[in-house]
């Protein structure tokens, strides 16, 4: 989050100088496509620089509203989802995050042909991100301030960062779930409105631009088209929520835009034979993640599918099988390196001469890794010495012949 801000400062104000000439030049650069991470940028002692009230009153707004799509009974049936550790009790879910979606886009739209200057957003990110930190802060407290004494560790601090509750709910309204749609949803709106400013004063947006939205696009809309796979995810299952999983959350919109904010703000344009090749890259990294995420998700449900009737397993003591067949047997995490082609494919439009773009994938790298990593650990205890014959017949975690 911190690099994001600091370089949407350092975007929009140029570097800090000892005159006006040095700091106009400094911004036209920026503009220009000479994007440093490195430049110290210049701060305003002016607080409606960080924040004013109408932003926060927008966001909040907004926010509110996504709340009240989720518990809508339209656009998605509703069904079970995690169970309760020692209850048989399994929460239900609203799955219409693609028809939230759409309508967020549609309000976009008509927002747009309404006159209403939506890319007043993009001239105000720097205020928005401060406004989206602050919903986090109240959020985080009031979860804080709301959890059982009984289920807090006694440390102040870990129960606020980490969280105390899985899923803290009212009812059908499940929060944790509702951040982690609306931040993706903030996303593609985000993108939206970067394309929407490059037309202002007449321009026309790049086709690496919109090719780029378009690959987000397509990998949100397919993200939120098999929302069931969203249930069993990490972070529904197994991550409490505190202010550590709100900003993960929260801050979507705010850090996954830079791709498209850079190529906005400096109209680069990609040779069209290097833009097939990214396409290329990109579908393979899509048939890599849909495929395999499709597989996993179907031998969850039914393991007895006909489909699976010549795949290998290594039976384990809890009951459950170790799939070794198909893109399970070619690496631990096959879904891990579709997903981290796919977001290569977002900075590699943007070329080289900015390291800002690459940050995106280099943080989902990171993050998986460790993910990794605690998702072998929990399992090898789960499952014993069935873990240690599957790790030594699928050798490699999520790159083959890698790592």
């Amino acid at each position: 989050m911190s690099w994001y801000v600091y370089s949407r400062i350092l975007i929009d104000r140029g570097k800090c100088g000892r005159n006006l000439k040095r700091t106009i030049t400094s911004h036209n650069n920026a503009s220009k496509g000479n994007w440093s991470i490195l430049a110290v940028p210049r701060f305003h002692s002016d607080i409606n620089s960080y924040f004013d009230i109408k932003t926060f009153f927008i966001l909040t707004v907004w926010f509110v509203l996504q709340c009240i799509l989720y518990i809508l009974p339209v656009g998605g049936e509703l069904v079970d989802g995690l169970q309760i550790k020692d209850s048989r009790i399994r929460l239900k879910y609203r799955l219409n995050a693609f028809f939230v979606l759409t309508i967020n886009i549609i309000g976009f739209f008509i927002a747009l042909l309404s006159g209403i200057q939506v890319t007043s957003v993009s001239d105000k990110l720097l205020q928005m991100t401060t406004s989206g930190v602050l919903l986090i802060f109240v959020f985080s407290i009031l979860l804080y301030l709301r959890a059982n004494i009984s289920a807090k560790t006694g440390n102040c601090f870990n129960d606020w960062f980490n969280g105390v509750e899985l899923n803290p709910r009212w009812g059908l309204f499940d929060l944790k779930y509702v951040c982690f749609r609306s931040g993706i949803i903030g996303w593609i709106l985000m993108n939206f409105v970067n394309i929407a400013k490059a037309f202002d004063n007449g321009n026309r947006p790049s086709v690496t631009l919109l090719i780029v939205e378009g690959f987000q696009l397509m990998y949100v809309a397919d993200y939120f088209w098999f929302e069931d796979g969203i249930l069993v995810s990490r972070d529904i299952v197994h991550e409490y929520l505190g202010y550590n999983l709100l900003v993960q959350f929260l801050m979507i919109p705010f850090c996954f835009a830079v791709q498209t904010r850079y190529l906005m703000m400096t109209k680069y344009a990609l040779p069209w034979y290097c833009l097939l090749a990214v396409i290329i890259l990109n579908l393979i990294g899509y048939w890599i993640y849909r495929g395999s995420n499709s597989e996993k998700n179907n031998f969850r449900k039914n393991p007895n599918d006909p489909q699976f009737a010549d795949y290998e397993v290594i039976p384990t003591s809890t009951g459950k099988n170790l799939l070794v067949s198909g893109w399970w047997g070619i690496c631990r995490h096959p879904n891990y390196l579709g997903d981290l082609i796919i977001s290569l494919t977002y900075a590699l439009p943007t070329g080289f001469t900015c390291f800002l773009p690459y940050l995106n994938p280099l943080f989902l790298f990171v993050m998986l890794i460790g993910r990794e990593r605690t998702d072998g650990d929990e399992c090898s205890k789960r499952y014993g010495e069935a873990w240690q014959t599957y790790c030594h017949r699928v050798k490699y975690r999520i790159i083959p012949y890698v790592y």
